[in-house]
């Protein structure tokens, strides 16, 4: 009997030993987790005929002005700013408020707001604005609440409107809003459609060439949960800019309640005749909800409406799977049969309209065999110990123990947008704890574990460096000297390694893109990098080569040479490389039609596919097509939030690049980039304008209908019969009061755009060269005469338009003429494109 007592005290001392341990752990994680805290800032509306307006949340501590961009609230003639504040319960302690230039440097007005109601949660006031700003000018409101000793700031664009028709475009937004609800809708919405040729099977997008029937719901039905609000987000002479964003939520089939954030986006313009919608557009995207059954019967995961770009990664095994919705990260483990929401702003109960702000995102970097998921938020912090802030956290999920750990938190003063759009370039972090992104145009490399950072590249331009699509691979040139790199360096971020590209003598490269994680760059000959007489150069490729970097060794993929011509650009989109053609004529470089090159087919061995599947009410809903799928309904489990014991936080100072411009469309960044002619032509494209760092505008879709010619052109007295450059040039700083001999400083060879930014200091000299003539138009709209090229060494300067013709003031003949517009565009086409101009 003695011989199995001892074991069996042994078992049980074991067994205790670890109850004991496993309570004492338990104890230990739960004192170090907890939940985000609640949201505790206010928010700030508008009202404007009693209609409610430009939805503004707090920061803590001030912002980048210049980089404070969604809305534009207009004053009318009565100066009074009608303000409501829904303090959620938060003592207000002072109200105060500034009014400064948009790039932030001048102070028009500040005061404090000592008159004020309050009822419950409400604190609302009328502020009379000082009657210090220019009619249609736009400005920057700063509305600052002091909250427990604490400043938060609330930003929004102010201008003073006249005939702007901002009261007739704001009524008829609520109108067609509620006729998309109303079985009345036939009597109204049909006179603003398109031919419906539009997609009548999804509610994810919608727009005016849908049919009634797709405008109107479909066979959806819903309920608007609190209210609709209307963001002013342009507002000019031509058009106005309102997006209407509200949430609804409707029972499923299974008795579910499920929520979507609805955004209506509309460009009106209202003339004396009748409104004019531009464009009319809604997306609708569901709030997932792992408490739902969110799986069917095949075992694929259901997203429900939404679009088709949805960012996951999965495991090798397939049976793991970590996706982004709605400004949350979700990860669904089939095997374990639990789906985890790792991060979210949102509490389960209800819709907080502080913590459905969407102006953040999440970038999923890891996912492995145990679940874990390393992540990165960045944006405004809409609840917790950052809330009110923007920045950047790495974070790490722990797929056992469903716990989030912050590894460092980065806060920056620019906007969500802004901040999107730039780390959108590069945002990777390897095994090695170490976070790389593009930031104001340099390569930060940041240590996680020692919070310490340091500039690896400096003065990145968009023609100096390319990334792979997982970010591991860094492509660059020398960017001081885009146009003469004799070799491209590739470095692989997974362990900081390099690779030197090394032209042949008499030849130059530069990195184009890559496809997936192939790099591919372009090969020109020195003798075809011309510059111009303006002072352009052109990089005319006549070879790419697409290589691949494999243990650390670089194999050529492909190499292409066009039958004929040149290369000047390249495009990517699913495995298909678009080529842009250009040829040699006169002495410069024309486009010449485009080519395509398929690099290989997409790799079909993904375990999870983006699929659809239809319904009647809900119509196309998203799917994700697992490998190793398990119908077997998924538990739902919340992360905790480990506490930190040590302070995350790193302060990195970035200095703003000040060639950058900015496209603005729908109030969102769409692109930021260093050449003005590609941020023109999207902007064109999507209907938006262009602003630099400072908030000036560069360009706007918005122009007038036509300008007559300006009147006469004088020369410099030095400058008559220098030949017709010279002439334009000359003219161009005499309109301005500028008048200087230019002939020698043509003769020695200084550009165009070098003499106009070196004599008018105070303006905005801009070389548009590669817009077309249509988007040049837009400067004689905003009285600025521009530089075109007519030949080799032939300008003119054009100085009026209307919808037929444009007019030039010919520097031969020293008088004003007109052309047709389209055989203009040919003309200017055929010469490069080559525009300068100004802005005052």
């Amino acid at each position: 009997m003695k011989r199995w007592i001892r074991p069996v005290v042994l078992v049980l001392v074991f067994i205790a030993t670890l109850c004991m341990g496993t309570l004492l752990m338990n104890k230990s994680n739960k004192d170090l987790t907890a939940s985000l805290e609640a949201a505790t800032l206010p928010v700030v509306h508008f009202l404007y005929n009693d209609v409610t307006i430009n939805e503004l949340h707090g920061y803590r501590g001030a912002m980048d002005l210049s980089a404070m961009r969604d809305t534009i609230t207009p004053i009318a003639d009565d100066r009074l700013l009608h303000v409501k504040i829904n303090t959620y319960g938060t003592a207000v302690d002072a109200i105060q408020y500034e009014i400064r230039s948009l790039d932030g440097e001048r102070l028009l007005a500040d005061g404090e707001i000592s008159e004020y109601t309050s009822d419950g949660n409400r604190v609302s006031f009328d502020a009379l604005v000082e009657n210090l700003l220019e009619d249609n000018q736009e400005y920057v409101y700063c509305l600052k609440l002091t909250i427990a000793g604490e400043e938060v700031n609330y930003y929004t664009r102010l201008e003073r409107v006249k005939n702007r028709n901002v009261q007739e475009c704001l009524a008829f937004a609520e109108e067609f809003h509620k006729y998309t609800f109303s079985d009345e809708a036939s009597s109204f919405i049909p006179r603003y459609m398109d031919p419906a040729t539009g997609d009548a099977t999804t509610l994810n997008y919608v727009d005016l060439t849908c049919t009634l029937k797709q405008i109107t719901w479909g066979e959806f039905k819903g309920n608007i949960v609190g209210e609709a609000v209307a963001d002013f987000k342009e507002i000019n002479d031509t058009y106005n800019v309102i997006v209407v964003h509200y949430v609804m939520n409707s029972v499923n089939e299974k008795g579910e309640t499920e929520y979507y954030n609805i955004e209506e986006y509309y460009r009106l313009r209202n003339t004396q005749n009748r409104m004019y919608v531009l464009n009319f557009e809604r997306t609708m995207k569901q709030i997932f909800n792992g408490e739902n059954r969110v799986l069917n019967t095949e075992g694929n995961l259901n997203l429900g409406i939404r679009d088709r770009n949805v960012d996951y990664k999965a495991n090798d095994g397939g049976n793991i799977i970590a996706f982004v919705q709605e400004g949350e990260l979700w990860c669904y483990n089939a095997n374990a049969k639990h789906i985890s929401r790792v991060f979210s702003f949102r509490s389960l109960e209800g819709i907080d309209a502080r913590e459905n702000w969407d102006e953040h995102d999440i970038k999923i970097v890891s996912v492995d065999e145990a679940g874990s998921v390393t992540f990165i938020a960045y944006g405004y912090m809409n609840r917790g110990a950052h809330e009110g802030e923007v920045g950047v956290a790495v974070y790490h999920y722990d797929g056992l123990a469903h716990t989030i750990e912050e590894e460092i938190f980065i806060k920056t003063n620019k906007s969500y947008e802004i901040l999107k759009a730039e780390l959108g370039k590069l945002l990777y972090v390897n095994e090695q704890e170490t976070l790389f992104l593009i930031m104001s145009g340099n390569l930060y490399e940041v240590d996680l574990a020692g919070k310490t950072s340091r500039v690896m590249l400096k003065g990145l331009s968009s023609e100096s460096y390319s990334v792979s699509e997982s970010g591991r691979y860094f492509a660059y040139i020398d960017p001081s000297d885009v146009n003469h790199a004799d070799f491209i360096t590739m470095m692989d971020l997974r362990d900081i390694s390099e690779k030197k590209i090394k032209a042949e003598k008499g030849k130059y490269l530069r990195p184009l893109g890559f496809i997936d994680e192939d790099f591919i760059y372009g090969i020109a000959d020195a003798n075809d990098v011309l510059t111009d007489e303006a002072g352009n150069i052109s990089f005319a490729m006549k070879q790419l080569k697409i290589v691949g970097l494999s243990e650390g060794n670089l194999s050529e993929r492909k190499d292409y040479q066009p039958s004929s011509g040149y290369i000047s650009d390249i495009s990517v989109e699913d495995y298909i490389i678009t080529v842009n053609l250009e040829k040699k004529s006169d002495g410069r470089y024309v486009s010449a039609g485009t080519d395509s090159i398929m690099n290989r087919d997409a790799d079909t061995q993904n375990n999870v596919i983006v699929g659809t599947s239809v319904t009647k009410v809900k119509e196309t809903e998203i799917v994700l097509e697992l490998a190793n799928a398990n119908n077997t309904e998924a538990k739902m489990i919340t992360s905790q939030l480990l506490v930190s014991e040590t302070d995350t936080s790193l302060d990195i100072e970035m200095k703003e690049s000040e060639k950058q411009f900015v496209v603005y469309v729908k109030g969102n960044v769409l692109m930021i980039t260093d050449r003005i002619s590609e941020a023109i032509d999207c902007a064109y494209k999507y209907s938006g304008v262009v602003v630099d760092m400072q908030q000036h505008y560069v360009w706007n879709r918005a122009k007038e209908t036509y300008v007559n010619p300006f009147g006469a052109m004088k020369v410099y007295d030095t400058d008559r019969g220098s030949g017709t450059i010279t002439s334009a040039v000359s003219a161009m700083l005499m309109r301005e009061e500028a008048g200087i001999a230019v002939a020698d400083l043509i003769k020695n060879g200084t550009s165009v755009y070098d003499i106009l930014r070196s004599t008018l200091k105070e303006y905005h000299v801009l070389d548009v060269s590669g817009c077309t003539l249509d988007q040049a138009l837009y400067y004689i709209s905003e009285n600025s005469p521009v530089f075109a090229m007519t030949g080799t060494d032939n300008a003119v300067l054009l100085t009026g338009y209307t919808s037929k013709v444009v007019y030039y003031y010919d520097m031969a003949k020293q008088s004003t003429e007109s052309m047709d517009l389209e055989k203009a565009s040919d003309l200017f086409a055929h010469s490069g494109n080559i525009f300068i101009t100004y802005l005052k």
